[in-house]
């Protein structure tokens, strides 16, 4: 590019590589973090470096901590007889933030895409399976995003799910008028009655 220093230039290939960051989306990220102070810049760059070299998948749901098994999964509070399947950690802390559920949670690392490559296979599938099967829940509910890819995900596990667990109850999250948005988006409201609403799949 000639005129722009190389420094930013580096720095915004490595923005683009985070998932839903292209130029425009790196570019705008990058300069609004250059024009802090210099302070809170040095701040902000210390504390993602912390919580990147820190966070890991929790071994038992994969929810982001910093711990071998999360705090929801080791707490004797929650039930391992209710769990929620939603896409993201940033969805499952979403839904914790209305402080109501019991259960655990188990976090697919992402959802289905034929277009952007995206498989099955390339998700927390077997391990679903694999602790379904261990705790024997009396409900699953699949609570991935309300737009196109969350409901092609939860139709096939929904369909995985029946046949190897005939008998287990598999609930969808209800949205009505949210369809197209994401979780994490949702107001405490919204998310709430989605969860209230939430029907059986047939």
């Amino acid at each position: 590019m000639g005129f722009v220093p190389e420094e930013i230039e580096k720095a915004l290939r490595e923005i683009q590589k985070i998932p839903g960051y292209g130029e425009r989306g790196a570019s705008r990220f990058f300069y609004s973090l250059l024009k802090l102070p210099q302070k809170d810049k040095v701040e902000i760059i210390k504390t993602l470096a912390e919580a990147v070299k820190k966070l890991r998948p929790c071994e038992e749901c994969g929810i982001y901590t910093t711990k071998r098994i999360c705090d929801i999964c080791s707490s004797p509070e929650r039930s391992k007889k209710l769990i929620t399947v939603v896409e993201e950690s940033s969805d499952a802390y979403t839904i914790e933030r209305l402080g109501k559920y019991k259960g655990v949670y188990h976090v697919l690392g992402g959802h289905i895409a034929p277009l952007e490559g995206i498989a099955p296979e390339d998700l927390n599938i077997d391990k679903l399976l694999e602790r379904v099967e261990r705790y024997q829940p009396v409900e699953v509910i699949l609570a991935t995003n309300p737009n196109t890819e969350g409901e092609a995900t939860a139709s096939y596990l929904a369909k995985v799910l029946k046949k190897r667990f005939p008998n287990l109850r598999i609930t969808r999250i209800g949205f009505g008028a949210a369809f197209g948005t994401y979780l994490e988006l949702l107001e405490d409201f919204s998310l709430g009655e989605a969860f209230e609403n939430r029907k059986e799949f047939p």
